[in-house]
């Protein structure tokens, strides 16, 4: 099995189950570095499970990082683009998020199921990470948000393409403008939540859910492609929205670069509290 310096994977043959692990090795966010090596290790598993003798039908997420799922995007980096007035570099950071999100979203070209298991907060680039999997599983009391107006952004790496397609136009403008942290049970009242779960059965309950996908995979399976079908996402369109994105992040001010510098330090400072 292949090792990786950002991510630990894990291979349940007899569950046909991959999962992967973003590694407790520093703030839990999409750093450049990880963003790279996350397009390794999709090439890496196109290529390992194409044969009939590794079968595999769950690809799962989540994070060896304790009460995190994910931060989001690396609001430093952004800080320095942003001064430097660097936008290519920025727009190379955010054509690889594309590059992960859709990859994850079309099930890394493989036919199998993604799952999101979120045992902690995912914010920003971390809730969109989880909303471009088929299902999220969450901890009752994990928290999702996306804070990117609180600095007069917006979330550009798939909140709006994929929102909209899963709970319409309406509620999707409503999560994106409002910044709120919202708990995990009323995201599951929208319906972007499938099973919620308490903090000590969160591996139980995604192997009852696998178990259950298992029997049901025929269906599950085509039942999710068939609803891809009909409200088709392209890549196209998610580029065309993160360029649009690096060319906000070019125009905010100094008040709120200021705000994204409170918002980083506070992320770093929760991520060592929790870790």
């Amino acid at each position: 099995m292949k090792q990786f310096d950002c991510i630990s994977i894990e291979y349940f043959r007899e569950d046909e189950l991959l999962f992967w692990k973003i590694k407790d090795t520093g703030v839990p966010n999409y750093c450049l570095k990880g963003l790279q090596e996350f397009q390794e290790f999709c090439d890496w598993v196109k290529i390992y499970f194409s044969h009939p003798d590794k079968p595999l039908k769950f690809i799962v997420s989540g994070s060896e990082h304790q009460g995190i799922y994910n931060m989001g995007g690396d609001l430093p980096f952004f800080l320095d683009c942003i001064i430097a007035n660097n936008k290519e570099q920025l727009k190379t950071y955010a054509h690889l998020c594309v590059d992960a999100i859709y990859s994850m979203y079309t099930s890394f070209g493989l036919p199998i199921i993604t799952i999101a298991l979120v045992e902690g907060n995912a914010y920003g680039g971390g809730f969109e990470c989880a909303l471009a999997h088929d299902f999220i599983i969450a901890q009752e009391h994990a928290q999702f948000c996306l804070p990117e107006n609180k600095f007069n952004l917006f979330p550009g790496m798939g909140a709006h393409s994929l929102l909209t397609r899963k709970v319409g136009t309406t509620i999707a403008d409503k999560l994106i403008r409002s910044g709120k942290i919202y708990q995990t049970r009323y995201l599951q009242s929208l319906g972007l939540i499938e099973k919620v779960t308490e903090k000590e059965k969160s591996i139980h309950t995604l192997h009852q859910f696998i178990k259950k996908g298992i029997e049901q995979f025929n269906f599950e399976y085509h039942h999710i492609q068939c609803k891809k079908m009909i409200n088709p996402l392209s890549k196209k369109e998610l580029l065309a929205i993160t360029n649009l994105w690096v060319e906000a992040c070019m125009n905010i001010k100094a008040f709120d670069l200021r705000k994204m510098e409170i918002l980083a330090k506070a992320q770093s400072r929760k991520a060592a509290i929790i870790s």
